[in-house]
C-alpha cells in the first residue's frame, strides 16, 4: 500500500470496481477498498446473482414438474430437492466470481485492493482498515464512493425478533419455510414470493400500494399478480402491517386492510423487503463538506458531491439502485475524470428486469410517467399467446407494449411480460436510447421463431391502425 494515490474508490461492487479499473488501466494510481468479503458487493454477495441461483433451480423445478405436458413420460412427478445442494451451489458459483475478479483486477499495477473499511479524516485524507490488521492513513487527490445501500426495516412492532429476515438473511436460511410472510411487493418480494412458492412454501405477500411493483407498467404488473393468485400465492395488497409476534403456533402476523379492517395470519418465517437505504455509516462523511439528503449522498448531474473531488454513484447516491446502472455510471464517471467527455447515463434509458414468473423487463418511460410529462402517446400491442416461441415453450401468457410518440413514432419505452423478457432488453434498450421509430422498428428483419420478432410484429400492426 502506498501512502499516496491519485484515486481512492470506496466500495468493491459493480460500480466501484469498473472506475476503479478504468482509472488504474490509464496510469492512474488507484487504491480499492471493499468492506465485505471479496469484490462483487450486493449484487453478488446478498442481491441479483444468489437469488437468480434460487430462481434457476426454481425453473428447473418446473420444468420437471411440467414435463408430461412436452411429451415426457416420468417415473413419478415427485423430485426431491436437496436445500443444502442448492446452498452449496451458490457459494461455489459466488466464490468463482469474486474470486476471478479479484485475480483480473490484481493484474494492474496501478491498482491496489484491500478488503477492510475505509473513514474519512478530511477532503484528502482517509484512515484505511484492512480486516484483522493495522490501520493507516493515507492521502488522494480525489475519491469515489461506491459503497451501495443495505436493507431497511420500517418501525414495526416485531420486526427485530430473529424469525424476521431482511433480503440478505433469507439467502443464507438453512431451511424452505413451510408458511412464508413477505412484506413487500417489489421485485425482490415478488421474485422469492414465487421461488419459495415452486420450493413448497406457503407464501403470503404483503403490499401497502393498491398493486404490486407500483414501478412498474401496471397493467403487466396487475396481469403477473394474477399469474401468482393463480399458483396459489396469496397477494394482500392495500394493506399495512401493524405488528408481528410470536405465538404458540408459529409467526402472528397483524394487518389492516384497504377497508381499514383488522386481520392477522400465521407464518414460519417473515421476509421483510421494503426497499432499501445508502450505506454511509462508518465513512466520516462528517469530516467532509459531503452532503446527505434521506435518499443518498447528494451528487450534480457529473456525480461530484458537494466536496468538489469527491464522487459517489450507484445505490448510495438513490434510485434507481440497479447493478448496471451503477455500473454505467462508473465507466462515465471514469472516462470524465480522465478528460474524455462523454454522457452520463440517462435515467429515461435505463433497463431493469424482474425475474419473476413470467419475468418483467423494461426501458424508458412507463404510461404513467408519460401522462405526467404531458406527452402525447399511443401504445403497440403484442399479445404472446399468438407467438410462436412462446406457444413451442409453454409460456405463452404474457404481453408487449412499445410507447411511441404520437406525432414522430419515436420510441420512448418498452415494456414485456413473458418468460425470456430479460433476453429482450438489449434490443429494447438500443431502441430507446437511439430514439429508434416504429417505422425503423417495423422494417427491422428478426430471426423466427423468436420472441424478438415480436418488436416488429407489434410495430407493423400499430402502424397499420394509422
Amino acid at each position: 500500500m502506498l501512502d499516496k494515490y491519485d484515486y481512492l474508490v470506496i466500495g468493491g461492487g459493480p460500480g466501484g470496481t469498473p472506475v476503479a479499473s478504468a482509472l488504474a488501466a490509464a496510469g492512474k494510481q488507484v487504491l480499492l477498498v471493499e468492506k465485505g468479503a471479496g469484490l462483487g458487493g450486493t449484487c453478488l454477495f446478498e442481491g441479483c446473482i444468489p437469488s437468480k441461483i434460487f430462481r434457476e433451480s426454481a425453473r428447473r423445478l418446473r420444468e420437471l414438474q411440467e414435463a408430461g405436458d412436452f411429451g415426457l413420460c416420468m417415473p413419478t412427478r415427485d423430485v426431491h430437492l436437496d436445500w443444502s445442494a442448492i446452498q452449496e451451489r451458490k457459494q461455489a458459483i459466488l466464490h468463482l466470481r469474486s474470486t476471478g475478479a479479484i485475480q483480473r483486477i490484481r493484474q494492474n499495477p496501478s491498482l491496489d485492493i484491500i478488503l477492510g473499511s475505509a473513514m474519512f479524516l478530511d477532503s484528502t485524507h482517509a484512515r484505511i482498515t484492512p480486516n484483522a490488521e493495522k490501520a493507516v492513513d493515507i492521502e488522494f487527490k480525489q475519491a469515489i464512493i461506491a459503497t451501495g445501500s443495505k436493507p431497511f426495516r420500517p418501525p414495526i412492532k416485531g420486526v427485530e425478533e430473529h424469525f424476521v429476515m431482511d433480503s440478505s438473511q433469507i439467502l443464507e436460511i438453512n431451511h424452505i419455510p413451510d408458511r412464508l410472510a413477505i412484506i413487500g411487493g417489489g421485485p425482490i418480494g415478488v421474485e422469492l414470493a414465487q421461488v419459495f412458492n415452486t420450493f413448497g412454501s406457503e407464501v403470503t405477500l404483503y403490499e401497502a400500494s393498491p398493486h404490486i411493483m407500483a414501478h412498474a407498467d401496471q397493467e403487466l404488473a396487475e396481469r403477473l399478480q394474477q399469474k401468482m393468485a393463480e399458483d396459489n400465492i396469496s397477494v394482500l395488497t392495500g394493506c399495512n402491517i401493524k405488528r408481528i409476534c410470536r405465538t404458540g403456533s408459529g409467526v402472528f402476523v397483524e394487518y389492516q386492510t384497504a377497508a381499514n379492517q383488522t386481520a392477522h395470519r400465521f407464518a414460519d418465517t417473515v421476509l421483510l423487503v421494503t426497499g432499501r437505504r445508502p450505506n454511509t455509516e462508518g465513512l466520516g462523511l462528517e469530516n467532509t463538506a459531503v452532503k446527505q439528503t434521506p435518499h443518498g449522498i447528494q451528487v450534480n448531474d457529473r456525480l461530484q458531491t458537494t466536496e468538489a473531488n469527491i464522487f459517489a454513484l450507484g445505490d448510495v447516491v438513490g434510485q434507481p439502485m440497479f447493478a448496471h446502472w451503477a455500473t454505467a455510471q462508473g465507466l462515465a464517471l471514469a472516462k470524465n475524470l480522465l478528460g474524455q467527455p462523454v454522457p452520463f447515463p440517462n435515467a429515461d434509458h435505463n433497463s431493469a428486469v424482474i425475474f419473476s414468473e413470467p419475468e418483467l423487463a423494461q426501458v424508458g418511460l412507463t404510461e404513467a410517467q408519460a401522462r405526467y410529462r404531458d406527452i402525447d402517446y399511443e401504445v403497440a400491442r403484442y399479445d404472446y399467446k399468438r407467438d410462436a416461441k412462446a406457444q413451442i415453450s409453454n409460456r405463452a401468457n404474457g404481453m408487449l407494449k412499445i410507447l411511441y410518440t404520437k406525432d414522430d413514432h419515436r420510441i420512448i419505452g418498452i415494456h414485456v411480460l413473458v418468460e425470456g423478457a430479460g433476453d429482450l432488453m438489449g434490443e429494447a434498450a438500443l431502441a430507446v436510447t437511439q430514439g429508434m421509430t416504429l417505422e425503423e422498428m417495423a422494417c427491422t428483419i428478426h430471426p423466427h421463431p423468436t420472441l424478438t420478432e415480436s418488436f416488429s410484429m407489434a410495430a407493423r400492426t400499430a402502424l397499420q391502425q394509422h
